[in-house]
C-alpha cells in the first residue's frame, strides 16, 4: 500500500479532503471545520454578499437580469467576476486542505482535493465560455459586426450606418423596428425583402403593435417624395447598388420609405435569414401556435387542421411560409408570420432563456443582421421583456382598405397604395412622431 503512505510512513489525513470539500461547497466552511473562525468569516463574507445580491436581483428584477445578458459590458464584467470567484474558491479549498495536511503526491487525500480543484475549474469555465460566446454573437450581429452568415449573402449588411434619432428608452420613448425576411437558401440569386414587418413597442409595456407591409406595393413615395416605380420588396437591393442616387444606402432608404408610408420614424432594422429561422425555434424548444382554420397547400404538400400545436423549427417555418392553398395569400401568410413572432417572444420569456441560451446564440449568429449598436441591445431587450403581449395589436395592410390590386399591369401583379389610409393606421398604431407625407406624383408601372 505504497500509495497510502509516504516514505516517512505518514498516513493520509482524511480530514484534509473533507475540509477542502466543505470549502468547495462554500468558501469558509472548511476553515470553520479546521477551527479558524476569523479566516472562515473573511472567506465567507464576500461570497455571502455576492449570493445575497444575486438572489435579490433574481427576485426583484429578473427581466432586467435577462436583458443584461445582451450587454457586452455586463458579460465582460460577468467573466471577470467569475474568474475572481474562481480564485477565491481555490484559495479556500487549498488552504483548508493544507491546514490539515501538506499536499503529497503519494497521498490519496491530496488527489481527492485535486479532483475538487478540477471540478471547481470546470464549474467556472462553463459560464465564462457561454459569456464569451454571447459576446462573440453580439459583436457579429450588432452594428459594426460582420453580419454573420447573412452578410455573405447580402454584402450591404456588413457595412451598415449607425441610425440617427435613436430613441431614449430610459425616458420612455417609443421604439419602432423594421424586420425584413431574407431568403438565403441555396439556389436563390436575389435578396428581395419578401417579408417586411414593423414592430413598435412602448417601453412601459402598455401598447405594442405589429404592421405587415406587402412586398408588391408599387409607387411608394421615396424619402425625396418621388414614387418608386418598382415593387417595394426590391427597394433595399436597388438603392444599395446606387449610392449616388440613394445616399441613405439600401437599408436606410427602405427604413425611411416605410417610415414615411406609415407616418412614424423607423429607428432600427433587423434582417432575418428565413432558412435559419427554424434553428432559432428549435433552440428555444419550439413554439406553441393556435391554428384557427384549415391550411391546405397542395403545392408545398402542407396540411394543418385547426387546433393548438407545439411546433418545432421546420413545422413553424412551414406554417409561416405557406401561401398557395385555397383562401391563402401573401396577406394570410403575413398574419401567420406575426403570430409566429409573438409565439417565439412568449417562449423566450417563459423562464427557459438561460437553459436555451447556448443553442440560441449559435442560431442567432447565423440568423440576424442589424443596425442596432451593441450598446443599445440590452435596453431594447428590456423593452421586449416589458412589452405586454396581451395588448399587442396586429394588422396586415391589404386590399381593399389600404390599397388596390392591379394584377394586369405592365409590372405584373402590383398593389397601388392608399397613402392616406396607410398613414392614418400607422399613426394610430405606432405613434405620431412623424409628419404626414406630402402629395407625391402618381406612380405608373414601368415596363
Amino acid at each position: 500500500m505504497a500509495f497510502m503512505t509516504d516514505p516517512a510512513g505518514r498516513a493520509p489525513n482524511p480530514r484534509a479532503p473533507l475540509a477542502g470539500l466543505l470549502s468547495f461547497l462554500f468558501p469558509g466552511l472548511g476553515q470553520a471545520y479546521n477551527g479558524q473562525p476569523r479566516l472562515a468569516w473573511l472567506l465567507a463574507a464576500p461570497t455571502l454578499v455576492l449570493v445575497g445580491a444575486a438572489i435579490v436581483l433574481v427576485l426583484v428584477a429578473w427581466s432586467q437580469v435577462l436583458a443584461w445578458l445582451f450587454s457586452v459590458r455586463f458579460l465582460v464584467g460577468l467573466i471577470v467576476l467569475d474568474l475572481v470567484l474562481l480564485a477565491w474558491r481555490l484559495i479556500a479549498i487549498l488552504q483548508a486542505h493544507a491546514r490539515r495536511e501538506r499536499p503529497r503526491l503519494r497521498s490519496w487525500a491530496t488527489w481527492a482535493t485535486v479532483l475538487l480543484v478540477i471540478a471547481t475549474l470546470a464549474m467556472h469555465a462553463l459560464p465564462a465560455y457561454y459569456a464569451a460566446k454571447a459576446i462573440d454573437t453580439l459583436d457579429a450581429v450588432a452594428l459594426g459586426g460582420d453580419g454573420g452568415d447573412l452578410a455573405d449573402h447580402v454584402p450591404l449588411f456588413s457595412n451598415l450606418a449607425e441610425p440617427s434619432g435613436q430613441p431614449d428608452v430610459a425616458r420612455g420613448e417609443r421604439v419602432n423596428i423594421l424586420f425584413v425576411g431574407i431568403d438565403s437558401a441555396p439556389g436563390r440569386t436575389s435578396a428581395n425583402t419578401d417579408t417586411m414587418l414593423v414592430v413598435s413597442m412602448d417601453t412601459d409595456g402598455s401598447r405594442s403593435a405589429m404592421v405587415s407591409v406587402p412586398r408588391d406595393l408599387y409607387g411608394i413615395p421615396l424619402p425625396n417624395g418621388q414614387p418608386y416605380n418598382r415593387k417595394l420588396n426590391s427597394l433595399m437591393i436597388y438603392a444599395g447598388a446606387r449610392p449616388d442616387e440613394f445616399p441613405l444606402g439600401g437599408v436606410g432608404t427602405l427604413k425611411a420609405t416605410i417610415g414615411r408610408l406609415l407616418g412614424v420614424p423607423i429607428q432600427y432594422f433587423v434582417a432575418i435569414n428565413i432558412p435559419g429561422f427554424a434553428a432559432a425555434v428549435n433552440a428555444v424548444g419550439g413554439v406553441t401556435i393556435t391554428v384557427t382554420r384549415v391550411i391546405n397547400d397542395p403545392v408545398e404538400g402542407y396540411h394543418l387542421q385547426p387546433g393548438t400545436y407545439h411546433m418545432n423549427g421546420d413545422a413553424a417555418l412551414a406554417f409561416a411560409s405557406s401561401r398557395k392553398g385555397i383562401g391563402e395569400s401573401d396577406f394570410t401568410r403575413a398574419d401567420r408570420q406575426q403570430q409566429l413572432l409573438a409565439a417565439l417572444r412568449a417562449q423566450l420569456t417563459a423562464g427557459n432563456l438561460l437553459l436555451t441560451l447556448p443553442a440560441l446564440l449559435d442560431a442567432v449568429k447565423n440568423l440576424i443582421a442589424t443596425d442596432v449598436p451593441s450598446s443599445r441591445i440590452a435596453e431594447l431587450a428590456q423593452a421586449v421583456q416589458a412589452a405586454d403581449m396581451s395588448q399587442l395589436q396586429r394588422i396586415v395592410l391589404q386590399p381593399p382598405l389600404y390599397m388596390t390590386a392591379d394584377p394586369f399591369s405592365k409590372a405584373g401583379y402590383i398593389l397601388i397604395p392608399d397613402l392616406e389610409a396607410i398613414h392614418a393606421i400607422g399613426e394610430s398604431l405606432l405613434g405620431t412622431a412623424a409628419a404626414s407625407p406630402s402629395p407625391s406624383p402618381r406612380a405608373s408601372p414601368a415596363p
